[in-house]
């Protein structure tokens, strides 16, 4: 698959946005290549997360780098733990620089300036954009979570904060394990049986396709989704990937809402 990705760089960091949601005049977005920041060995160079070993100092430095490059009021990220449970961002935090407080793998806020954070490895960032209501996510989603549906829940917390309507939302599916490399020798035990259609040869499974059949499931509208369509496991020079490296850092997918002017 061809990446849809628009490539960009700026005061040394490279990142990415989706077209759609580039053309969105009251939205901000980015994903982060580990390319441009001060962490060093495994972790180099624009390690984001705070878990995975890494010099807190250094974490915190490329955290307010991204920041200013999106020129962000804060940034808020959490401990991810593949489930489903939901974070709603309705005041701003009160400390966005050190290590997470909260666990959850569903980021959402309507507050503008608020950038919301996941850290990823292989796992998938997917973003969500209301432009009738003005709300955004930004929701974890490794393969545990393609199982707990963790797509479908997001959806539904949107619709009861914020009156949601599904065929409004723009989607986007981030750089993470594609089909080319998704091996689960355990699929039986791994997978319930609807989804093992999704295996593109054995043992090898197309988790992009099945996140955007959850989207579409849930009523997003399939010509307002876009892929991707970097694998990370295959692009270790751009990303990271803990079933390539095992140990290693995290770069992260954002997204916010721009201040009404």
């Amino acid at each position: 698959m061809k990446s849809c990705l628009v490539n960009l760089s700026i005061n040394g960091l490279t990142f990415f946005q989706y077209p759609h949601l580039q053309a969105q005049p009251g939205l901000i977005h980015g994903v982060f290549s580990r390319l441009g920041g001060i962490s060093e060995g495994i972790y180099s160079a624009l390690n984001l997360s705070f878990s995975v070993g890494d010099e807190t100092c250094r974490v915190g430095h490329n955290r307010k780098m991204v920041q200013k490059i999106l020129e962000l009021k804060a940034i808020k990220s959490l401990k991810q733990v593949h489930g489903k449970s939901t974070v709603v961002i309705d005041e701003p935090p009160e400390d966005t620089a050190g290590p997470e407080k909260q666990s959850g793998d569903i980021l959402m806020t309507r507050l503008t300036g608020q950038g919301l954070m996941i850290k990823q490895a292989d796992c998938q960032s997917v973003l969500l954009y209301d432009p009738r209501q003005r709300a955004v996510a930004n929701l974890h989603c490794g393969w545990r979570g393609n199982v707990a549906n963790v797509i479908q829940e997001a959806i539904d917390q949107m619709k009861a904060a914020y009156g949601t309507r599904p065929a409004d939302l723009i989607a986007g599916i981030g750089p993470s394990l594609g089909p080319c490399c998704a091996q689960f020798i355990h699929y039986r035990q791994e997978f319930p049986e609807p989804y093992w259609k999704y295996q593109v040869r054995p043992d090898y499974f197309d988790l992009w396709q099945l996140s955007r059949d959850q989207l579409t499931g849930a009523g997003v509208l399939e010509d307002r989704i876009q892929i991707a369509g970097i694998c990370t496991a295959c692009r270790t020079d751009l990303f990271f990937s803990y079933r390539k490296e095992k140990a290693t850092g995290r770069f992260a997918t954002i997204i916010a809402l721009k201040d009404e002017t």
